[in-house]
């Protein structure tokens, strides 16, 4: 990965953040909105995530918890923060749980952000690709919304994989993205084939690797698992794609002689 000698990372805050809505999306994702303090200015990139401080035990003992920032900064909601978690474990039921218990309480959560190196940092006159496997398109949500707000005719190509049908719950935001921009294309993927289902079906790799003859140049953000992440780059080598054009928080957290363990 490499980054744009002009940008610079915000610095890091610590906040109380009152949780003002906790909504599903889907039977399995929900929305969670957060506000900031009045008197706090929030500055981060697109694509960067935060960390919540929860209670989850009731013990007093403050867990720590990474979740991408879902939405792009706004100036006319300077102090909002968006972030989508999947209930997909009894851990994550936790969670979701304990943020509704706040919400419906009016407490504050303490909130550190903005964290990692993976963010919008690219020129936006250059062609973009964004992967996202399930969750990770809370963090292609915000880095378009930011594309968008900046230059509304970029090159922007997006691909989103899932195992389930249900689990689209950002198809229209999408898709309403792609109708009103000529040079947004978006593209939703089921994992295999179902009868319910009348889009494309596949591997990531395998449906980019039939749109694109040539990615050379192209800068690409990946969202999902480390074999997601180094398994698209490397199937896609032949097409043109360089690693040093991609950007992922998998590359801090999982580099590729620790991707197996």
């Amino acid at each position: 990965m490499k980054k744009d000698a002009t940008a610079s990372t915000p610095p890091i805050i610590v906040c109380e953040c009152q949780v003002i809505d906790v909504r599903p999306l889907s039977k399995t994702t929900f929305q969670i909105e957060l506000l900031a303090p009045a008197d706090t200015t929030l500055d981060y990139h697109a694509g960067q995530h935060l960390q919540l401080e929860l209670d989850l035990d009731g013990t007093g003992k403050l867990k720590p918890l990474l979740y991408s920032i879902a939405n792009g900064f706004a100036p006319e909601q300077p102090r909002r923060l968006q972030l989508i978690i999947q209930n997909a474990s009894e851990f994550a039921a936790k969670v979701l749980n304990y943020l509704s218990e706040l919400n419906n309480s009016n407490t504050p959560v303490r909130v550190t952000l903005p964290m990692g190196d993976a963010y919008l940092q690219t020129d936006l006159n250059l062609p973009h690709l964004l992967v996202a496997a399930g969750s990770g398109i809370a963090k292609i949500k915000c880095i378009t919304e930011y594309i968008l707000r900046q230059q509304p005719d970029a090159n922007v190509n997006i691909y989103w994989s899932n195992k389930h049908v249900e689990d689209f719950y950002l198809l229209d935001v999408f898709q309403d993205w792609a109708d009103r921009h000529n040079n947004l294309n978006f593209m939703p993927i089921l994992e295999s084939a179902a009868a319910d289902w009348s889009g494309r079906s596949g591997y990531l790799y395998q449906v980019i690797e039939h749109d694109f003859d040539n990615l050379n140049g192209t800068q690409t953000y990946l969202c999902g698992s480390p074999n997601m992440v180094y398994g698209t780059i490397d199937k896609l080598k032949h097409r043109g794609l360089k690693e040093t054009d991609c950007y992922s928080d998998v590359f801090a957290y999982a580099p590729r002689e620790k991707k197996i363990a």
